[in-house]
Formats: structure tokens, C-alpha cells, sequence
């Protein structure tokens, strides 16, 4: 079984989160942060996709936040609903590795892609979604 994945969150003081192996077929891998507060339907999930092609493996990483609401007071019985997704935020990376590729030039694809989700232009984009001028 894959290893866990630990990242941490973006709270103003971030907080670690490990991301526990939950299932794995030939080409797609699936984590979930179990420790999570909230009920399986709100589990944040980490998804790893690695297929072979005949002439180049296409990597797919996918970072799956629902966010949960909870339904607001009791039935006649005095039942309490369970909390719903009320919506779900999607972060994907994707890389397309030839297989002529070198060594060299993965590290440099992950270097580029790892540095521009850490750019200005792209944090204004996603955290304030700003459109660059």
C-alpha cells in the first residue's frame, strides 16, 4: 500500500494534515484525511492517477475539499438532519511526461509547475480571484 501523504492546510497558522491510503487499482490511487472532524461524505481526498501510454505517462493529481452545511434544527421527533455537501472545491495538477523525457527534465516540469502555484499572480488568482492586469 502507498505511503501516507502529509500537507498542510491553509489556515492563517497551517495545520498538518495526513492524508491515509483508502484504495488502489493498477492506475489510481486515493487518500482521505480521516482525522477530519466532519462524516466520510466531507473527508477531504487526494487522488493519483499514473497510466502507461505507448508513448507517454500522463500524471493526474487531484486535491477533492468538500465543504460541509449543517441543516438547521430538529424534526416533531426531535431529529437532527446529518450535515450535507454544500459545495466542493477541486485543485487538479496534470503532466504529461514523454517517454523520451529525461530525469532532468521531470525535475524541471515539477520545479516550474511547483513554483507557479506558488506565484503571485496565481495566489491573487485562486485565494482573492483576481483576473491578472
Amino acid at each position: 500500500m502507498p505511503s501516507n501523504i502529509t500537507i498542510d492546510d491553509g489556515a492563517s497558522t497551517p495545520v498538518s494534515h495526513q492524508f491515509v491510503p483508502m484504495d488502489r487499482t493498477d492506475t489510481l490511487t486515493t487518500w482521505v484525511d480521516p482525522l477530519s472532524d466532519t462524516p466520510r461524505i466531507g473527508q477531504p481526498q487526494i487522488t493519483l492517477s499514473v497510466p502507461f501510454g505507448d508513448n507517454a505517462v500522463q500524471v493526474k493529481a487531484k486535491v477533492v475539499l468538500p465543504i460541509l452545511e449543517t441543516v438547521a434544527g430538529d424534526d416533531s421527533s426531535g431529529f437532527t438532519p446529518a450535515p450535507r455537501v454544500a459545495y466542493t472545491l477541486i485543485g487538479k495538477l496534470e503532466f504529461v511526461l514523454p517517454n523520451r523525457c529525461t530525469e532532468a527534465d521531470r525535475n524541471n516540469i515539477l520545479a516550474f509547475v511547483t513554483n507557479l502555484a506558488a506565484d503571485g499572480t496565481i495566489v491573487d488568482a485562486v485565494v482573492d480571484q483576481l483576473r491578472p492586469l
